[in-house]
């Protein structure tokens, strides 16, 4: 689970780079400029998703929903029967199948999630592209294409769909090296909700019988 909230954040957490020249690449620049200045002006964040991984090769396929909400440097993800909680110093896992949660230091090496990451565009690391922009039903997308500059990522490009009209992101997908498919559609997003902080601490009195794993 951890391994997916990274790769969800990290799928949310686009790349930009500056040292390209050809018009795609400054086409593609400049709208992730856009969509980066617009969702680091909001305080907050909820969004409802659904994840789903893909391997044609071994004709496989699973799909879940889920749920993230962030505030400030907190946030709360639930997916698959787990609940991940963070307040920025502890991170709580809970497992409802098992009713158990673990319990860790936060560490943002590991991967934080921060407003001014969550949803937004910038970082190094990557070369980028416009490759298609079409109409699909009442929208107009348009489809970035980022490759990583270390060829030693697990995964080789990733293709996210952009609505141009409201500059908000619909979707993006992580192509791996090994045929699998990560694909994230945001169904919805609510910026600037009121979250109370309490909303980012794991309550143990809420979970009868939770049996408490402390691993700090």
């Amino acid at each position: 689970m951890k391994k997916l909230l990274l790769l969800f954040m990290f799928t949310l957490t686009l790349c930009s780079v500056y040292t390209q020249n050809p018009k795609k690449a400054n086409d593609a620049e400049k709208l992730l400029e856009r969509i980066s200045k617009r969702y680091k002006a909001f305080k907050s964040m909820k969004a409802d998703f659904v994840y789903m991984l893909e391997n044609k090769q071994e004709k496989s396929q699973e799909k879940q929903k889920g749920t993230i909400q962030v505030k400030g440097n907190k946030f709360r993800l639930d997916i698959a029967n787990q609940l991940i909680i963070c307040n920025n110093k502890t991170i709580w896992t809970y497992s409802r199948e098992v009713n158990e949660v673990q319990i860790n230091h936060y560490s943002p090496k590991d991967g934080a999630i921060r407003l001014d990451d969550i949803f937004t565009m910038y970082g190094k690391g990557f070369l980028y592209k416009i490759i298609e922009v079409k109409r699909e039903g009442n929208k107009d997308i348009t489809y970035v294409e980022l490759t990583p500059k270390d060829k030693k990522k697990k995964f080789f490009k990733i293709k996210v769909a952009v609505d141009k009209a409201n500059q908000t992101i619909l979707s993006s997908q992580v192509y791996d090296k090994n045929g699998s498919i990560h694909t994230y559609s945001v169904m919805n997003q609510v910026p600037n909700l009121k979250f109370d902080d309490n909303q980012f601490e794991f309550d143990v009195k809420k979970y009868a019988g939770v049996e408490v794993v402390d691993l700090r």
